[in-house]
């Protein structure tokens, strides 16, 4: 992590950096600020995209994220999380391009209300987040099977990128993405939350996020009601 202008100023992203990575602004939003990198090639780092980034980039990346420019609570200064890059559970991993798929449960207690999965695309650039144009694929809470999607305004059945069929695809190990889910709030003290699950393919499901105020997106993307869900589950509105 890079708190400051005196942590900045000994930050070597030649020195410091795996060949795989992951740079994200601490107090950030709607996947601002979000820089991946899959490989390396000489100096220079790639994006899923295949675009290159140079260790100058980097540096001046890292830079704005510690000015506050994608901070999402209006602070004057953040910080800089640096993750190594997780590599996807090819069950999963074999739907998209490039980028980690992911999957958000949106839990009230221990009890899970909605689901959908991510998906990073070219246009995303490798990225999960659908406000930079990934996927959000609605996931039946019983099943685990996925039973709408749509990228921006456009509903869609298969990946644009891959061809692959989205609609039917059933998330892997989806009783343990529900039960990581139920017990992650509680975990950090939050009595409603939004929770990422990645799906690595050594570890398994595992968070990568857990969402104080997540968007409502979910509830474009699942057509359900966030309300509904919550009387469904008997909880209080």
């Amino acid at each position: 992590m890079v708190s400051g202008y005196g942590q900045l100023s000994s930050f070597d992203p030649e020195k410091l950096l795996p060949d795989a990575w992951c740079i994200k602004p601490a107090r950030g939003s709607q996947g601002d600020g979000i820089l991946l990198a899959v490989r390396k090639e000489g100096r220079n780092w790639l994006k899923g995209s295949g675009k290159p980034i140079t260790p100058d980039e980097v540096q001046n990346h890292v830079r704005r994220i510690v000015d506050g420019q994608f901070s999402g609570d209006a602070a004057s200064d953040d910080a800089a999380l640096i993750e190594p890059l997780i590599r996807a559970d090819p069950g999963f991993a074999f739907l998209v391009d490039d980028g980690l798929p992911d999957v958000r449960v949106i839990c009230r207690g221990t009890v899970p209300l909605m689901a959908m999965a991510r998906f990073p695309t070219n246009e995303s650039d490798g990225k999960a987040n659908l406000h930079q144009g990934g996927i959000g694929a609605g996931v039946n809470l019983e099943t685990g099977v996925i039973f709408r999607a749509k990228q921006g305004k456009k509903v869609i059945t298969h990946h644009p990128d891959t061809g692959q069929q989205l609609i039917g695809f059933k998330i892997p190990h989806w009783k343990k993405v529900l039960d990581i889910a139920a017990h992650s709030g509680p975990a950090v003290g939050l009595g409603y939350c939004g929770v990422d699950i990645v799906h690595d393919v050594n570890e398994g499901p595992m968070v990568i996020e857990v969402n104080a105020h997540p968007g409502i997106e979910i509830q474009n993307t699942t057509l359900q009601g966030l309300r509904g869900q919550l009387i469904l589950a008997g909880e209080d509105c």
